[in-house]
């Protein structure tokens, strides 16, 4: 894979409006057929028109220029409003009981359950009886991601409308709120995420039904999928990937089953290093590189991993505060003085600083190093269960500040747009269903360096992950 730009996030705000009857002109053309409706004399149902207000974008620690911003906003504002107008404004169109270009706005597995889902949100079940569908009022907001070279690769919109069916006397409230993540599809804007909930005329008396679906894809791949991820121990001004590794994981996701496991390796294993001959494996960051410890770990793993995340001290902490900290449970008390920690057993919100603390923290645990692996490993669980949580509560568009804060402080082989993709993911995955552990060993002495010797268990458990993204239960 290419390294993965930082990237760009461009904040555009959007809004849409129905164009009011009153102010359109009316037709009356003496040869169309008579109006069916037994209410008196109304206009032709508006059409819906989105209507860009404003477009404003950041970079990472800089202004973007609107002009990178102006074409991908208008790529999604015009795929939305086509979306919106052959869900909700023209029944016309769904009279033959089909979805005539609705599928063509989603991509891959969306798509499939746009089809069944639309069917419950969009008036064709009720296109029979209404009659007409004028919009009042409706808005979205979109925020849109870049990578460095200002390519667009995904969208984070927000949508509202309000409209009324008309069915003779006959009245029915439409309600729409949905949160979409879209991306760049075939040249155009497709919808790959949605969350959506809403009220629509019920077919037979045209009254107001609520309901809400939504879909979050897997995995860009049905495969599972392994990365390595590395916490550097470079301190302010050092170059993270030439520092030694202070923590190294293995996380495996397996999109068949939505599990999820996370393997600490001991930073001081005595592993052979590609070209270095055998060394403690944090040796390898600063030897060659994250790409060499991903070697490194393949070696002694026996199998590929698709990716690395790497970050160290002020990085990780910036990237906790970032995102508004992380809720953990800690399983008993930690007291370090090295480490600046000092947490009482049970549940705890983590600032930067004391997340790191707790990553850091090795004195006080009964394991010494391997219960500081074990911890780290939590810490990538709450990470997890907070993406999953702020989806819940904010839609997709929490999204948004997880991928600014990677964009400044992680550094990744994964594209942009993979990392929205396994982000999604995550917020499929209960943390009842993530295996968080650690390879085994011993602790010896060679060529009098304390070092840790992988037992042939320690061993297995990398085998295993490695082969298809999960431990053995």
């Amino acid at each position: 894979m290419s390294r993965a730009a930082l990237a760009l996030l461009a904040a555009v705000s959007v809004g849409c409006t129905a164009v009011d009857p009153a102010s359109r002109p009316i037709s009356t053309d003496a040869s169309g057929p008579a109006p069916t409706s037994v209410l008196s004399p109304t206009p032709a149902a508006p059409d819906l028109v989105l209507e860009l207000r404003r477009a404003s974008g950041r970079a990472v620690g800089r202004p973007l220029r609107s002009a990178k911003v102006a074409g991908p906003a208008e790529g999604v504002r015009a795929a939305l409003e086509d979306l919106l107008d052959l869900a909700f404004v023209d029944p016309e169109r769904w009279r033959d009981g089909t979805f005539p270009g609705l599928a063509a706005h989603f991509a891959g597995p969306a798509r499939e359950e746009a089809v069944r889902d639309l069917r419950r949100l969009t008036v064709g079940p009720a296109s029979e009886t209404i009659q007409e569908v004028r919009p009042s009022s409706a808005s979205v907001v979109v925020k849109i991601l870049a990578d460095r070279a200002g390519h667009p690769v995904a969208a984070f919109a927000t949508v509202d409308l309000a409209a009324t069916a008309f069915a003779g006397e006959a009245r029915g409230r439409i309600r729409h709120h949905g949160r979409y993540v879209l991306s760049r599809s075939g040249g155009r804007w497709r919808i790959v995420s949605y969350d959506v909930r809403g009220r629509v005329p019920d077919p037979a008396e045209l009254r107001t039904e609520r309901t809400t679906t939504s879909f979050l894809p897997g995995l860009p791949s049905p495969n599972p999928m392994v990365v390595l991820v590395i916490g550097s121990d470079a301190r302010p001004d050092w170059a993270v990937s030439r520092s030694r590794a202070d923590s190294i994981h293995l996380v495996g996701v397996d999109p068949a089953t939505g599990r999820a496991s996370v393997l600490g390796i001991p930073r001081d294993a005595w592993v052979p290093i590609p070209g270095f001959g055998t060394d403690k494996i944090n040796a390898a960051l600063v030897r060659g590189g994250p790409e060499l410890l991903v070697s490194t770990v393949e070696r002694i793993a026996g199998g590929q991993i698709d990716a690395y995340v790497l970050t160290g001290f002020e990085g990780f902490q910036a990237v906790v505060d970032a995102v508004g900290g992380l809720d953990i449970v800690v399983p008993f008390p930690i007291e370090d003085r090295f480490a600046r920690a000092d947490f009482d057993r049970g549940p705890e919100h983590l600032s930067g600083r004391e997340a790191l603390a707790f990553a850091r923290a090795r004195h006080a645990l009964p394991n010494g190093d391997f219960g500081r692996s074990l911890n780290q490993g939590r810490l990538l669980i709450a990470a997890v269960s907070a993406i999953r949580d702020q989806l819940a509560r904010r839609g997709t568009v929490a999204l948004v500040p997880w991928m600014l804060a990677g964009a400044g402080h992680l550094r990744s082989d994964l594209r942009l747009q993979e990392m929205v993709g396994l982000a999604l993911a995550a917020a499929a995955t209960r943390g009842r269903d993530v295996t968080n552990a650690v390879a085994t060993g011993h602790v010896a002495t060679v060529a009098g360096k304390s070092v840790v010797l992988l037992d042939g268990r320690g061993l297995a458990m990398l085998r295993d992950l490695a082969r298809d993204g999960l431990l053995s239960r």
